[in-house]
């Protein structure tokens, strides 16, 4: 399995994962979310894929924040349900991370991350800052510094 950046073409094995994980979420919206990676907005997301074999298991984004450039969001970490529990969502995670550390000309200094499954995040070291942010989602952060 490797970690690679996001093609235009990966956008629809992209969707389908997010629509079994979050279905609830607007569909338009969503794709819509995806493809801003490949627009000509200054501030783009970056999405990173786990493939094997042109399959892929896995996908997540990250973006630095428009108010702060030192800070990074972490979004859409998402794993296909049939390779849930194999180390796959971890070992993105850390690769999100180590990308976002390494992101050029910039020393980041916290990645922020709205979630509803903190024990996950917290193996990472983020930590809580605020309950009931963004309706039922909890704000945590990793101070990189």
């Amino acid at each position: 399995m490797r970690f690679r950046k996001a093609k235009k073409e990966d956008i629809s094995k992209m969707f389908e994962i997010l629509k079994i994980n979050s279905p609830k979420y607007p569909k338009k919206l969503a794709f819509q979310e995806l493809n801003e990676m490949f627009s000509k907005s200054l501030l783009k997301p970056t999405y990173i894929v786990a493939e094997d074999k042109k399959e892929i298991f896995a996908f997540g984004g990250f973006i630095s924040s428009w108010i702060d450039n030192l800070v990074f969001n972490i979004f859409w970490v998402n794993t296909n349900p049939k390779y849930e529990s194999q180390g796959i969502g971890s070992k993105l995670m850390k690769d999100l991370i180590d990308r976002i550390k390494k992101t050029k000309n910039i020393k980041a200094k916290m990645i922020l991350i709205s979630t509803n499954k903190p024990t996950f995040y917290k193996k990472f070291g983020f930590k809580k800052v605020a309950s009931k942010y963004d309706r039922d989602y909890i704000l945590m952060s990793l101070n990189l510094r």
